[in-house]
Protein backbone atom coordinates (compact mmCIF):
# COMPACT_ATOMS: atom_id res chain seq x y z
CA UNK A 1 0.00 0.00 0.00
CA UNK A 2 1.15 3.53 -0.76
CA UNK A 3 1.92 6.17 1.84
CA UNK A 4 -1.20 8.10 0.84
CA UNK A 5 -3.45 5.11 1.50
CA UNK A 6 -1.84 4.52 4.90
CA UNK A 7 -2.26 8.18 5.72
CA UNK A 8 -5.97 8.15 4.87
CA UNK A 9 -6.55 4.94 6.82
CA UNK A 10 -4.62 6.25 9.84
CA UNK A 11 -6.51 9.56 9.94
CA UNK A 12 -9.92 7.94 9.54
CA UNK A 13 -8.98 5.32 12.15
CA UNK A 14 -7.84 7.92 14.70
CA UNK A 15 -10.99 9.99 14.18
CA UNK A 16 -13.23 6.93 14.58
CA UNK A 17 -11.37 5.65 17.65
CA UNK A 18 -11.63 8.97 19.45
CA UNK A 19 -15.23 9.26 18.25
CA UNK A 20 -16.00 5.88 19.85
CA UNK A 21 -14.23 7.06 22.99
CA UNK A 22 -16.48 10.11 22.97
CA UNK A 23 -19.49 7.84 22.41
CA UNK A 24 -18.57 5.90 25.54
CA UNK A 25 -17.85 8.98 27.62
CA UNK A 26 -20.70 11.13 26.36
CA UNK A 27 -20.80 14.76 25.31
CA UNK A 28 -20.76 16.22 28.80
CA UNK A 29 -17.66 14.35 29.90
CA UNK A 30 -15.90 15.16 26.63
CA UNK A 31 -16.71 18.86 26.94
CA UNK A 32 -15.65 19.06 30.57
CA UNK A 33 -12.47 17.14 29.78
CA UNK A 34 -11.66 19.71 27.11
CA UNK A 35 -12.52 22.55 29.49
CA UNK A 36 -10.21 20.98 32.04
CA UNK A 37 -7.28 20.88 29.61
CA UNK A 38 -7.69 24.31 28.05
CA UNK A 39 -9.08 26.04 31.13
CA UNK A 40 -6.36 24.43 33.22
CA UNK A 41 -3.73 26.12 31.08
CA UNK A 42 -5.39 29.50 31.53
CA UNK A 43 -5.90 29.08 35.28
CA UNK A 44 -2.37 27.76 35.79
CA UNK A 45 -0.78 30.60 33.84
CA UNK A 46 -2.60 33.19 35.96
CA UNK A 47 -2.45 31.65 39.42
CA UNK A 48 0.73 29.56 39.36
CA UNK A 49 2.48 32.17 41.53
CA UNK A 50 -0.14 31.81 44.27
CA UNK A 51 0.04 28.04 44.00
CA UNK A 52 3.84 28.23 44.22
CA UNK A 53 3.65 30.30 47.41
CA UNK A 54 1.21 27.80 48.91
CA UNK A 55 3.43 24.84 48.02
CA UNK A 56 6.54 26.60 49.31
CA UNK A 57 4.95 27.53 52.66
CA UNK A 58 2.73 24.52 53.41
CA UNK A 59 3.95 21.47 51.49
CA UNK A 60 7.62 21.55 50.55
CA UNK A 61 10.16 24.37 50.35
CA UNK A 62 11.83 24.57 46.94
CA UNK A 63 14.77 26.94 46.65
CA UNK A 64 14.83 26.96 42.85
CA UNK A 65 12.22 29.54 41.78
CA UNK A 66 12.00 28.21 38.21
CA UNK A 67 11.41 24.66 39.43
CA UNK A 68 8.83 25.90 41.93
CA UNK A 69 6.98 27.80 39.21
CA UNK A 70 7.01 24.76 36.91
CA UNK A 71 5.78 22.38 39.62
CA UNK A 72 3.04 24.76 40.75
CA UNK A 73 1.93 25.22 37.13
CA UNK A 74 1.67 21.45 36.52
CA UNK A 75 -0.02 20.75 39.87
CA UNK A 76 -2.60 23.49 39.37
CA UNK A 77 -3.28 22.32 35.82
CA UNK A 78 -3.79 18.70 36.91
CA UNK A 79 -6.01 19.68 39.85
CA UNK A 80 -8.23 21.85 37.65
CA UNK A 81 -8.44 19.09 35.02
CA UNK A 82 -9.42 16.45 37.59
CA UNK A 83 -12.03 18.80 39.06
CA UNK A 84 -13.59 19.32 35.62
CA UNK A 85 -13.62 15.56 34.97
CA UNK A 86 -15.40 14.91 38.27
CA UNK A 87 -17.98 17.60 37.51
CA UNK A 88 -18.47 16.11 34.05
CA UNK A 89 -19.03 12.62 35.46
CA UNK A 90 -21.56 13.93 37.96
CA UNK A 91 -23.51 15.85 35.32
CA UNK A 92 -23.34 12.89 32.92
CA UNK A 93 -25.00 10.68 35.55
CA UNK A 94 -27.76 13.25 35.99
CA UNK A 95 -28.34 13.39 32.24
CA UNK A 96 -28.33 9.59 32.00
CA UNK A 97 -30.89 9.36 34.78
CA UNK A 98 -33.12 11.87 32.97
CA UNK A 99 -33.38 9.64 29.89
CA UNK A 100 -31.17 11.81 27.64
CA UNK A 101 -28.22 9.43 27.76
CA UNK A 102 -28.53 8.54 24.06
CA UNK A 103 -28.36 12.19 23.01
CA UNK A 104 -25.38 12.69 25.31
CA UNK A 105 -23.52 9.74 23.75
CA UNK A 106 -24.24 10.80 20.17
CA UNK A 107 -23.00 14.28 21.03
CA UNK A 108 -19.94 12.70 22.63
CA UNK A 109 -19.15 10.84 19.40
CA UNK A 110 -19.40 14.05 17.37
CA UNK A 111 -17.34 16.00 19.91
CA UNK A 112 -14.65 13.32 20.21
CA UNK A 113 -14.21 12.81 16.48
CA UNK A 114 -14.58 16.50 15.66
CA UNK A 115 -11.99 17.51 18.24
CA UNK A 116 -9.20 15.40 16.76
CA UNK A 117 -10.29 16.16 13.18
CA UNK A 118 -10.09 19.93 13.72
CA UNK A 119 -6.80 19.60 15.61
CA UNK A 120 -5.17 17.66 12.76
CA UNK A 121 -6.69 20.07 10.23
CA UNK A 122 -5.21 23.08 12.02
CA UNK A 123 -1.77 21.42 12.22
CA UNK A 124 -1.76 20.64 8.49
CA UNK A 125 -2.90 24.16 7.66
CA UNK A 126 -0.04 25.61 9.69
CA UNK A 127 2.44 23.29 7.97
CA UNK A 128 1.07 24.32 4.56
CA UNK A 129 2.15 27.90 5.30
CA UNK A 130 5.76 26.88 5.97
CA UNK A 131 8.64 25.75 3.78
CA UNK A 132 7.82 22.13 4.60
CA UNK A 133 4.72 22.30 2.40
CA UNK A 134 6.73 22.04 -0.83
CA UNK A 135 8.25 18.80 0.46
CA UNK A 136 5.15 17.23 2.00
CA UNK A 137 2.36 18.24 -0.40
CA UNK A 138 3.52 16.10 -3.38
CA UNK A 139 3.08 12.94 -1.29
CA UNK A 140 -0.63 13.63 -0.79
CA UNK A 141 -1.73 14.53 -4.32
CA UNK A 142 -3.90 11.38 -4.54
CA UNK A 143 -5.15 11.51 -0.96
CA UNK A 144 -8.88 11.78 -0.31
CA UNK A 145 -8.55 12.94 3.30
CA UNK A 146 -5.69 15.45 3.03
CA UNK A 147 -7.58 18.07 0.94
CA UNK A 148 -10.54 17.95 3.34
CA UNK A 149 -8.26 18.41 6.34
CA UNK A 150 -6.35 21.20 4.63
CA UNK A 151 -9.46 23.18 3.67
CA UNK A 152 -10.93 22.76 7.15
CA UNK A 153 -7.68 23.87 8.75
CA UNK A 154 -7.42 26.96 6.55
CA UNK A 155 -10.98 27.88 7.50
CA UNK A 156 -10.05 27.61 11.20
CA UNK A 157 -6.87 29.65 10.81
CA UNK A 158 -8.55 32.34 8.71
CA UNK A 159 -11.17 32.96 11.39
CA UNK A 160 -10.79 36.53 12.65
CA UNK A 161 -10.41 35.78 16.34
CA UNK A 162 -9.93 39.44 17.24
CA UNK A 163 -13.15 40.39 15.46
CA UNK A 164 -15.03 37.73 17.40
CA UNK A 165 -13.57 39.07 20.67
CA UNK A 166 -14.60 42.60 19.73
CA UNK A 167 -18.14 41.48 18.90
CA UNK A 168 -18.45 39.75 22.25
CA UNK A 169 -17.03 42.80 24.02
CA UNK A 170 -19.52 45.07 22.26
CA UNK A 171 -22.38 42.85 23.39
CA UNK A 172 -21.18 42.53 26.97
CA UNK A 173 -19.90 46.08 27.52
CA UNK A 174 -22.53 48.74 27.07
CA UNK A 175 -21.46 52.20 25.82
CA UNK A 176 -20.35 54.71 28.42
CA UNK A 177 -23.13 57.13 27.38
CA UNK A 178 -25.65 54.77 28.97
CA UNK A 179 -24.13 55.35 32.41
CA UNK A 180 -26.42 58.25 33.26
CA UNK A 181 -29.46 56.24 32.21
CA UNK A 182 -28.32 53.27 34.30
CA UNK A 183 -27.76 55.53 37.31
CA UNK A 184 -31.23 57.01 36.88
CA UNK A 185 -32.79 53.55 36.66
CA UNK A 186 -31.00 52.44 39.81
CA UNK A 187 -32.25 55.45 41.83
CA UNK A 188 -35.10 54.98 44.26
CA UNK A 189 -38.23 57.20 43.95
CA UNK A 190 -37.13 59.23 46.99
CA UNK A 191 -33.71 59.86 45.46
CA UNK A 192 -35.29 60.93 42.16
CA UNK A 193 -37.58 63.42 43.96
CA UNK A 194 -34.61 64.72 45.96
CA UNK A 195 -32.53 65.20 42.81
CA UNK A 196 -35.42 67.01 41.12
CA UNK A 197 -35.81 69.35 44.12
CA UNK A 198 -32.10 70.13 44.08
CA UNK A 199 -32.24 70.83 40.34
CA UNK A 200 -35.27 73.12 40.78
CA UNK A 201 -33.54 75.02 43.58
CA UNK A 202 -30.46 75.52 41.42
CA UNK A 203 -32.68 76.74 38.57
CA UNK A 204 -34.47 79.26 40.83
CA UNK A 205 -31.15 80.55 42.18
CA UNK A 206 -29.79 81.00 38.66
CA UNK A 207 -32.96 82.82 37.57
CA UNK A 208 -32.70 85.09 40.63
CA UNK A 209 -29.10 85.89 39.78
CA UNK A 210 -30.11 86.78 36.22
CA UNK A 211 -32.91 89.08 37.42
CA UNK A 212 -30.57 90.80 39.88
CA UNK A 213 -28.01 91.38 37.15
CA UNK A 214 -30.62 92.82 34.81
CA UNK A 215 -31.91 95.15 37.59
CA UNK A 216 -28.43 96.48 38.24
CA UNK A 217 -27.91 97.13 34.54
CA UNK A 218 -31.12 99.20 34.42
Amino acid sequence: MQIVEWFDIAIVGIVLILGIKGLINGLIREVFGLIGLIGGLIVSSRFSNLAGEFIDKNIYKINNSSMLEFISFICLWICFWILCILIGKFLAKLVGASGLGFVDRVGGFLAGSGKIFLTLAAVLAVISNTNLNSTIAPFFTNSKVYPVLLQSGKWIINMDVQAIKNDVANIVNRPSKDTKVDNLINLSPEEIIKDNNISNEKLLIEMGDINTTQGEQK
